[in-house]
C-alpha cells in the first residue's frame, strides 16, 4: 500500500480491515502448500472465498494471491511455518475474523480429502495463536 493511501485510509478503518484480510489470505494460502504440494482443490477454496472480498488495495487481488502463495511456498520450504503464522495472526485483531481463520484453514486442508501430519501440526500452531 502506498504511503499516501495509508494516510488517507488510516482514520476510516480501511487500513486495519485490509491488513486483516491480507493476513487471513496469507494464512489460508500457507495451508494450501503446508503439506509440500499445491493442490488445486485446496487452492480453489481460498480463491473462491477471496472473490467475495471487498478488496481495498492498489494491488489487484489476483496479483496479491499469486505473490502471497509464492511467499507461503517459500515459508514451507524454509521450515518457517510457525513464524509465518504468528506474524500474520498478530494482524488479525477482530475475534470473529480470528475464529473464521481456523474455519477457512480447516476447509482448505480438508478440500483434497487428505489431512496429513504437516497440516495437523500447522493447524495446532494456528490454534495455539488464537
Amino acid at each position: 500500500m502506498k504511503f499516501e493511501q495509508l494516510l488517507s485510509h488510516f482514520d476510516t478503518g480501511i487500513c486495519v480491515d485490509q491488513l486483516q484480510k491480507e493476513s487471513l489470505l496469507d494464512i489460508a494460502l500457507l495451508f494450501i502448500g503446508v503439506d509440500g504440494e499445491i493442490d488445486e482443490s485446496e487452492k480453489q477454496v481460498v480463491y473462491d472465498w477471496a472473490k467475495g472480498l471487498q478488496w481495498n488495495s492498489s494491488i489487484a487481488i489476483e496479483d496479491y494471491l499469486e505473490d502471497s502463495l509464492g511467499k507461503s511456498v517459500l515459508a514451507v520450504q524454509q521450515n518457517d511455518i510457525e513464524s509465518f503464522i504468528r506474524h500474520r495472526i498478530h494482524h488479525i485483531v477482530d475475534e470473529p475474523m480470528r475464529k473464521f481463520a481456523k474455519e477457512l484453514v480447516v476447509k482448505v486442508i480438508e478440500a483434497d480429502g487428505n489431512v496429513d501430519e504437516a497440516e495437523e501440526r500447522a493447524l495446532a500452531i494456528l490454534e495455539a495463536e488464537l
